[in-house]
């Protein structure tokens, strides 16, 4: 017995089979011409008529309907059934039976495809979805002014301006959100790896856990994590990374630190103090095993506290001035540490009962959809959509790049006291995923 039953073959492909027997047809009977006659050769420049489809039928599925008819073709039985059948044996559903009987390479193949085209599909109804959308919402095309289409004008300035300082807001706070559930589906994956075990196992790995959480939060008491943007922070940035022997200077230290010399701090340019803070924090994981998306998160959160203390304008960008005016502050002296992510929960109970409740209903979607089995637990990220298994070297962000700072060094020569000279020894790399906006308007 096939895995389906007739009845629903029978119905879900009597139109495809309609197709096939259109497309493919019984054997074409070749007549002979007669003897006293010579067949003319085909010419050489005589275009053939194109058999497309889409073309023809305006078949937007032409590909899928395509390659179901190869997969179908590849079967001999099923061929020679196609080919002998009848005209009503394709509309009472006789020859769609017969697909219980086709190659199971065959009907793999044809499972394949129709995943394929059902994700086409979903992508096809999700940008239709975003165009409608952009075009009912009008600030989807607000960063510039459409009542003037001639000149770029002050106003022109002003809205790009706003519009790149909410689009990266809404990036941090999508970054954030996503953040949250990957903490979350890590604790899922640990419930979940728990009840499979034993109570002595389970035991035994609670107390393991508990082990390597304390030893990620011991933070080491000769190096301590000092507060982001800091007297005590950047003092020792500029002592340890820029090797400078003599006093810190905060007019040569933010001109030092403005790697394309345009006079702006951007968030490029500050995630790169944090190199050795960060170094700290992980340095001590248990095992050197260096969660990198963690880390990264780390340093966006840095990033975002002395943006908040320093960039008084909010323009996402630290003018020296900015810079001159938080260092003469109380606030800048006083080193209160850092409370690293391993040190505060990122989610609570609530939030993390109603995403288990999601991820169970998705799973439980994906066994009864044959896409996972049902004593695989599917991994998941957010950005990829809901219930979107994903392969295990893929944990987290799919094809994650961790900022280079994470793994070298930030160099400077002691005399690069001038602006910009420090360009040439370090490369600043925009974060994953953060829009490019780097010039500061003049």
């Amino acid at each position: 017995m096939g895995r389906f039953s007739t009845s629903r073959w029978s119905s879900c492909l009597f139109l495809v089979v309609i197709w096939v027997h259109q497309i493919v047809g019984p054997p074409a009977v070749v007549k002979q011409p007669p003897s006293n006659q010579t067949v003319p050769e085909h010419p050489d420049n005589l275009e053939k008529p194109e058999d497309d489809l889409e073309t023809r039928y305006n078949l937007e599925y032409n590909r899928y309907l395509k390659e179901v008819v190869d997969a179908l073709e590849s079967d001999p039985e099923f061929r020679r059934k196609l080919e002998t059948a009848e005209e009503v044996d394709f509309r009472n559903g006789k020859v769609a039976a017969e697909l219980e009987y086709v190659n199971h390479h065959v009907r793999t193949k044809l499972d394949e495809l129709k995943r394929t085209e059902l994700t086409r599909l979903r992508e096809l109804m999700k940008m239709q979805e975003e165009r409608k959308k952009s075009e009912e919402d009008p600030d989807h095309h607000g960063h510039l002014d459409h009542s003037n289409p001639h000149t770029f004008e002050v106003q022109d300035l002003q809205m790009l301006m706003n519009k790149v300082r909410k689009d990266l807001e809404e990036v941090d706070e999508s970054r954030r959100k996503e953040f949250k559930e990957y903490e979350m589906q890590k604790e899922f994956e640990k419930e979940q790896k728990m009840k499979e075990m034993d109570e002595e196992h389970k035991k035994q790995y609670l107390k393991e856990l508990e082990e390597e959480k304390k030893a990620a939060q011991h933070h080491d008491p000769v190096r301590p994590v000092h507060h982001p943007g800091s007297q005590a922070q950047l003092e020792e940035v500029w002592e340890k990374s820029d090797h400078m022997s003599q006093k810190f200077d905060p007019k040569a230290f933010f001109y030092l630190h403005d790697l394309d010399g345009n006079g702006y701090w951007d968030e490029q340019e500050v995630n790169a103090l944090f190199i050795k803070e960060l170094d700290k924090i992980y340095a001590q994981q248990p095992n050197n095993h260096v969660d990198m998306r963690e880390r990264e998160e780390e340093m966006e959160r840095m990033r975002e506290h002395v943006f908040k203390e320093t960039d008084t304008n909010r323009d996402r960008f630290i003018s020296f001035t900015e810079f001159l005016e938080q260092t003469k502050r109380d606030e800048w002296r006083r080193d209160e540490g850092w409370e690293s992510i391993d040190q505060k929960p990122q989610f609570t109970q609530k939030e993390y009962e109603e995403f288990e409740k999601q991820r169970q209903m998705e799973i439980q979607r994906l066994i009864e959809q044959g896409v996972i089995h049902p004593n695989a637990v599917p991994q998941y990220h957010p950005a990829q959509g809901a219930g979107v298994p994903i392969n295990q070297a893929q944990y987290g962000m799919p094809q994650y790049q961790a900022h280079p700072g994470a793994q070298q060094q930030y160099q400077a020569h002691p005399a690069a006291h001038q602006q910009g000279q420090a360009q040439a020894q370090y490369q600043s790399h925009p974060a994953a995923g953060q829009p490019q906006y780097q010039a500061h308007p003049p």
